[in-house]
């Protein structure tokens, strides 16, 4: 799966996986999943430690914010339902159109990047800091691209899918503390 994944994103080429069952498809989703969760997580470390050391306050994050504002079932149902099928409507949906255009590469990375870019959004003070906004959503970046991949060898509901599981285990700590606190 790994050497697969990295021949599509050095060259990108709108074919999709034909002839699969639907346990072979499970077990891409679970091979993607896992590494898309690993990528954002060493990521999202790698990020701590470089504005740790630079002192780099970018304020709060969108999450912390809606952990304030929302309860659980709100945010598990903005984060991890809503959020999963708007962004692939938006961001990975309009791929098929380009599925035969020669510059179907370019339409992909562009379509990673800018899911990327939209989430600087999540950091409260992300203007100050510009010039960080690449590394800063390398986690979003990169879960552009596995969830790039999968929309097309499988199919934009695989990308759903894969993007609702990523935000839930990333979000279940959090969403877990939040329960245990309001109970104590």
């Amino acid at each position: 799966m790994k050497k697969e994944l990295i021949a599509f994103l050095k060259k990108p080429i709108y074919t999709t996986y034909t002839n699969l069952s639907l346990q072979e498809k499970k077990s891409i989703f679970i091979k993607l999943l896992v590494l898309a969760i690993t990528f954002s997580f060493g990521l999202g470390i790698v990020i701590g430690i470089f504005t740790t050391i630079f002192n780099i306050d970018v304020g709060k994050h969108g999450i912390d914010q809606l952990l304030e504002k929302y309860n659980v079932y709100t945010i598990f149902l903005l984060a991890v339902i809503g959020a999963p099928i708007i962004e692939e409507l938006v961001f990975r949906g309009p791929l098929v159109f380009f599925k035969n255009s020669p510059y179907f590469n370019y339409i992909f990375y562009f379509s990673a990047l800018l899911f990327g870019a939209v989430h600087i959004s999540n950091f409260e003070t992300f203007n100050e800091y510009l010039w960080l906004c690449p590394i800063l959503v390398a986690p979003q970046i990169a879960a552009g691209f596995f969830l790039g991949f999968i929309r097309v060898k499988l199919n934009l509901g695989w990308s759903m899918l894969l993007h609702a599981g990523h935000n839930g285990i990333l979000l279940s700590p959090l969403l877990l503390y939040k329960i245990i606190e309001q109970l104590s």
